[in-house]
């Protein structure tokens, strides 16, 4: 599957509701972009600080999703990565109103703060 195509399935997944394993894999299909694409533009270098901020603290398993890495940094790929971090980011806003504890809750919303910085850096 190419990169735009499984962002866009693992961004209708976690529309869809509340998806541990769709917000596992879009942690990893981030840092993926990341990590093939950093060093191209420091954006890309301070939107992987952010996520991998998020997965050290919230992201136990490392899930792998079987996807090609983005080759170039290009409009279709920043955007299908805005887009997945966005749902991500709704995913931790809607697990911050959820969680019983108060420590959870501030961490799903620092984690969604930090999603849409990440995002707001490739735009």
């Amino acid at each position: 599957m190419e990169f735009p195509e499984a962002a866009t399935v693992l961004g209708a997944r976690l529309a869809a509701g509340d998806d541990s394993l769709a917000a596992a894999g879009a942690v990893h299909l981030a840092i993926e972009a990341w990590k093939h694409l950093g060093g191209v533009d420091p954006a890309w270098d301070r939107f992987g600080l952010e996520v991998l901020d998020v997965r050290s603290r919230l992201y136990e398993d490392d899930v792998i999703v079987e996807a090609a890495a983005p080759d170039a940094d290009g409009p279709e790929v920043r955007a299908a990565v805005r887009d997945l971090i966005e749902h991500l980011a709704q995913h931790h806003d809607r697990r911050a109103v959820a969680q019983d504890g108060l420590a959870q809750r501030l961490d799903h919303d620092a984690a969604a703060q930090q999603l849409r910085r990440a995002a707001a850096v490739l735009a």
